[in-house]
């Protein structure tokens, strides 16, 4: 998809036709991949969460690519969260178990960047997923009506793709 796409697959989702809970988990999930460094196996796994559950992909892609450089801010304390994990002596033989399985190494959580950001990731998973149930309530009652009456939205809706996308839906 090209970032055209995921804007108008955004906006789209905004005008009306994704529920709340879509747009909630694509939120908390896309802030989950935003956090997780890239070109490990996490990475991939979350990206590829995206297609196999009912998320809105707009809203997923467009939170990764505002969460990613928040990781990197907070890569100081995920790397002591991380490096305080990994050197804890009560998980040192699930550290040497899961780093014995094939395919686990390829996760890189033995690197302390990627071990902190993915638990910073699962602990604030469910918080996102409940604010973003709360703003798109909140788009729902107080922005959307605003935005609708808008000239920019008046004219958006004026376009093909819009239109064909509205008698799609029904």
């Amino acid at each position: 998809m090209n970032p055209l796409s995921l804007l108008r697959n955004l906006l789209l989702a905004l005008a009306g036709g994704v529920e709340p809970r879509h747009l909630a988990a694509g939120f908390a999930l896309g802030a989950a991949l935003g956090l997780v460094p890239k070109g490990n196996l996490i990475a991939a796994s979350f990206f590829l969460l995206f297609f196999f559950l009912r998320v809105d992909k707009g809203m997923a892609f467009v939170t990764a690519a505002v969460f990613t450089p928040l990781a990197y801010a907070i890569d100081g304390p995920a790397h002591r969260l991380g490096l305080a994990l990994l050197q804890a002596p009560a998980l040192k033989g699930l550290w040497t178990f899961l780093y014995d399985l094939p395919i686990v190494p390829l996760t890189r959580f033995n690197n302390s960047v990627v071990l902190g950001n993915l638990v910073i990731a699962v602990v604030l998973f469910a918080p996102l997923y409940l604010l973003g149930l709360r703003l798109a309530g909140w788009y729902n009652a107080v922005a959307k009506p605003y935005i609708e009456r808008s000239a920019v939205m008046r004219s958006l809706k004026s376009w093909y793709w819009f239109q064909k996308y509205q008698e799609f839906m029904g």
